[in-house]
């Protein structure tokens, strides 16, 4: 028997909803130097992540993200951030939610676990994120001066993301439950 689950339409459609708002969560950015940003798209993915799992924050931040390069002139970017947050998002998804919506967390004072993996979660997709695009720094600039300089600006963007995700994904999931 085979007990693998398929994309619906339905999670189609939220994919691509999905992408289309990490698009925009990227676009609220603040430049630091040459291809590095602080931005929400992070924020974003982590939430996802934390309240969807791991295919549809992979799938949403991997368009999303790349969507995001194509359109705002950083297509050199484009086929590493699709990449690069791809995975992240599976990453954080997987391991704070699971891969699937259905399968459910309770967000609860008593019920703290879903805190500790969502905050594993996101410091492992953090880590994959900031390796991946010092490759993709170095690559694209040439110089691994600029890609040890943009360092920061990474970590910045997922320690903004991180509490940001985990101050939002508990409210999200209890409208969610209505």
């Amino acid at each position: 028997m085979n007990n693998k689950r398929r994309l619906t339409i339905k999670d189609t459609v939220t994919i691509g909803v999905l992408a289309g708002m990490c698009a925009i969560a990227t676009s609220l950015k603040i430049p630091l130097g040459v291809g590095a940003m602080v931005h929400l798209g992070t924020a974003f993915m982590f939430t996802v992540a934390i309240v969807q799992g791991g295919v549809y924050a992979g799938l949403s931040a991997a368009i999303g993200s790349a969507f995001f390069d194509l359109l705002m002139g950083f297509s050199p970017y484009t086929p590493w951030s699709f990449f690069i947050k791809g995975i992240a998002g599976l990453l954080a998804g997987t391991i704070a939610h699971g891969l699937w919506p259905q399968e459910q967390l309770k967000y609860s004072d008593a019920n703290r676990r879903w805190l500790l993996r969502a905050v594993i979660g996101c410091l492992v997709a953090a880590a994959w994120t900031l390796g991946g695009y010092m490759v993709a720094w170095w690559q694209v600039t040439g110089s691994l001066a600029v890609a040890i300089s943009n360092m920061p600006a990474s970590l910045l963007t997922s320690g903004v993301g991180l509490p940001i995700a985990l101050l939002l994904a508990p409210r999200l999931r209890k409208a969610m439950n209505r």
